[in-house]
């Protein structure tokens, strides 16, 4: 039997043209396995950051809008104080068609009250000329004052100003007869110009 002789592998790889095995680099490997990691624990983070963002963003815009909305509410809640605060005297201005005995003798007209702590001025009553629903004639009144001190006070046809009326004397209101109603127009004690209508209506007129 005839041996074949068995050669060396290294001598085998080069008889063959193969090159020879190259030992791996398990430091190497290990450096590589490293980095892809941590670009992958990059990306993530870069993610999450910006999602992060997003919704910081989305919540700062919102915080914005609430923000806003506050400031709008809060300045109207201002507004409407001051329009109270400016309208507070005027509201305390009112009037109405009466009858009872004024100055000794038994007239009808307009009683006014000032309630407020301060007196108007330049005060204007007028009440045209005209008819009741029954046909009763009804005169005018043209009255006037420079100033109207807190109090109760009695217009007529028969004078041109107004009567002052003791707290204690009873005027009968004349109820369910808008026909009798004047308009007024007259100042606060701030200088604000005010109309209260015959249908009772107070209004601020343009200064």
């Amino acid at each position: 039997m005839t041996r074949i002789p068995v050669m060396p592998p290294s001598f085998a790889s080069l008889t063959y043209g193969q090159a020879p095995a190259q030992p791996i680099d398990d430091e190497r490997l290990r450096m590589d396995f490293w980095a892809d990691l941590g670009e992958l624990i990059g990306a993530v983070a870069a993610c999450v950051t910006l999602i992060f963002v997003v919704r910081a963003t989305r919540h700062s815009g919102q915080a914005v809008q609430d923000a806003q909305r506050m400031l709008q509410l809060e300045g109207d809640r201002d507004e409407r104080a001051v329009a109270l605060e400016e309208r507070r005297q005027a509201s305390q201005l009112a009037f109405w068609p009466v009858r009872g005995e004024v100055d000794g003798t038994f007239q009808w007209g307009i009683e006014l009250l000032n309630s407020s702590d301060a007196p108007v001025f330049s005060v204007e009553l007028r009440r045209p000329e005209g008819k009741s629903g029954n046909g009763t004639l009804i005169p005018e009144i043209r009255a006037a004052a420079k100033i109207l001190p807190p109090g109760r006070y009695f217009f007529s046809e028969r004078k041109h100003w107004p009567v002052h009326v003791e707290p204690q004397r009873v005027l009968e209101p004349i109820p369910g007869n808008t026909d009798y109603m004047p308009s007024v127009r007259f100042n606060d004690s701030d200088g604000r110009e005010w109309s209260r209508g015959s249908s009772g209506r107070l209004e601020q007129l343009a200064g």
